[in-house]
């Protein structure tokens, strides 16, 4: 007997949007984070790093953006 062949696909939503397009507005936030709280650093003279900017580097090398 011939295994049958079959190819499945779905797609996963979160409140109806699809959740590739929720990690990627998620991944445009955390670069915006980045970068504004980059030139707020810069402009203000703050050296350490504020607990979001780890938090969002994280998030991106998680996805591995």
């Amino acid at each position: 007997m011939k295994p049958i062949a079959y190819k499945t696909t779905a797609t996963a939503t979160i409140n109806g949007k699809d959740v590739a397009d929720i990690i990627r507005m998620a991944a445009d936030l955390a670069h915006s984070v980045l970068e504004e709280l980059s030139v707020y650093r810069q402009r203000n003279d703050i050296v350490e790093d504020f607990k979001c900017e780890g938090e969002a580097c994280e998030f991106l090398d998680m996805i591995g953006d």
